[in-house]
């Protein structure tokens, strides 16, 4: 999904968009008579065909509602997203990354979905992981139910670690052993270089903010005060160590491909020239479907001196608080969060982490006859989560930090401490000022 702010447009092309879009986006003629909810989201293949499999599953529970599904390209969903909202020619029903969804719900564009659930049986949210309802909460009411959610984890390459002699991180982290130092010794282990000195093979990636913040908790530190008024991580000599550790995979220990290294793809985990990569549950579909030479499977990230965090992150499923059917849409929206639905995206297509407490507990979601086999690991780092420091400016400082820090990461002219000292200043200048999202 695009993370560029709303585009700046002259007048006359923003209203010839706007009509654009009105005349392309007109509710569709209810076919048989029946009540039409469309629904906005944004997906690859797989997901899209277990989506319309969902909503002909809905149909066939709800023979007075249509549903039109249409997707969106995700480098253009957030655009397409705002300018419909702000146009009045929203869809009954969208998808909002929790990225942006801070920023958007204060705008008054999405329905509250209380009054909804409370006509549902008493108890009806105590099936639902508490911190995926959290990520959907907007000054203590509930805007959005939380969909594709999931945690970070590591993806290993089993035959890698088998040929090396390294113990395998899923037994390492059973036995409580799984931490930093051991993540950097077996990364450390498993970079081959050839004769000539040139490295064939890297132990491990550096992620990206925010999906590397689980580091920075491990190690005691954090990025923001308590009301996500202030970046405090300059000031935090543990936050500094954690980042200074990222850094030295690949400044000090040249354990994990630079930007130059993996410039054209040459090193990927599809390939199996890397051995362990960071990455979100959602990626084990795409795994699934690319890798045939090599076992792998998931293990969950190292633990720090001050605990073994990992990073949550969901979307929110929310209704157009302008839609002619609330109750239409909220049924939808029930059923794209319910059991039958997170068994086929978390479970079959293993797209997601259920957030359904009954779906986790299910014999159906818990078997695996392909990888990743550890389905406890999906389990395990959701009940480690931690929410990520997303608030309602969080598209205009996240700039401000990765600008900051590029010098550190990308080209090795710094230091952490520099890095984030520099970042601190931006992000707290930016936040000192008037809203720019």
């Amino acid at each position: 999904m695009s993370s560029s702010r709303f585009p700046t447009l002259p007048a006359l092309l923003l209203a010839f968009l706007l009509l654009a879009l009105a005349g392309g986006c007109r509710r569709a003629a209810a076919p048989d008579g029946r009540i039409t909810i469309r629904y906005m989201a944004w997906g690859n293949p797989a997901q899209l065909q277990v989506e319309r499999q969902i909503v002909e599953e809905f149909e066939k529970r709800h023979p007075n509602i249509h549903v039109h599904l249409f997707m969106v390209p995700g480098s253009s969903y957030l655009d397409k997203l705002q300018l419909m909202l702000a146009s009045r020619t929203a869809p009954d029903v969208f998808r909002v990354d929790q990225y942006y969804f801070p920023a958007i719900v204060r705008k008054g564009y999405f329905l509250p979905l209380d009054p909804l659930i409370a006509q549902e049986p008493p108890g009806f949210l105590d099936d639902f992981v508490p911190i995926a309802l959290d990520e959907g909460r907007y000054q203590g009411k509930l805007y959005g139910m939380n969909v594709l959610f999931g945690a970070m984890m590591i993806y290993y390459n089993q035959d890698l670690f088998r040929q090396a002699g390294v113990p395998d991180p899923y037994e390492l982290d059973k036995q409580g052993r799984w931490t930093w130092e051991a993540f950097v010794d077996a990364a450390r282990k498993l970079t081959v270089k050839d004769a000539s000195g040139r490295v064939r093979q890297f132990g491990t990636t550096v992620p990206s903010f925010p999906m590397y913040s689980s580091v920075v908790w491990n190690e005691g530190g954090d990025f923001m005060n308590a009301d996500m008024t202030r970046m405090l991580v300059g000031d935090d000599p543990r936050a500094v160590t954690a980042v200074q550790k990222l850094a030295d995979l690949r400044w000090e220990y040249h354990c994990a491909p630079t930007p130059a290294d993996s410039a054209l793809s040459a090193f990927t985990f599809e390939s199996g020239k890397i051995a362990m990569v960071w990455g979100w549950a959602g990626e084990s579909p795409r795994y699934r479907s690319n890798i045939r030479s090599f076992k792998w499977d998931i293990a969950p990230l190292p633990s720090g001196p001050a605990g073994n965090y990992s990073v949550v992150k969901g979307n929110q499923l929310c209704i157009n608080a302008l839609t002619k059917h609330p109750r239409e849409a909220w049924e939808f929206v029930k059923f794209m969060t319910g059991p039958e639905a997170e068994l086929l995206l978390c479970g079959k297509l293993r797209r997601a982490v259920p957030t359904r407490l009954s779906v986790q507990r299910h014999p159906d979601y818990l078997k695996a006859d392909q990888p990743p086999y550890h389905t406890d690991v999906f389990l395990e780092s959701v009940r480690r989560g931690r929410r990520l420091p997303i608030d309602w400016r969080y598209q205009e400082w996240v700039h401000m930090y990765h600008s900051a820090t590029e010098a550190l990461f990308n080209v090795n002219i710094t230091d952490a401490k520099t890095a984030l000292a520099d970042a601190q200043e931006r992000v707290n200048r930016t936040l000192s000022g008037e809203e720019g999202f």
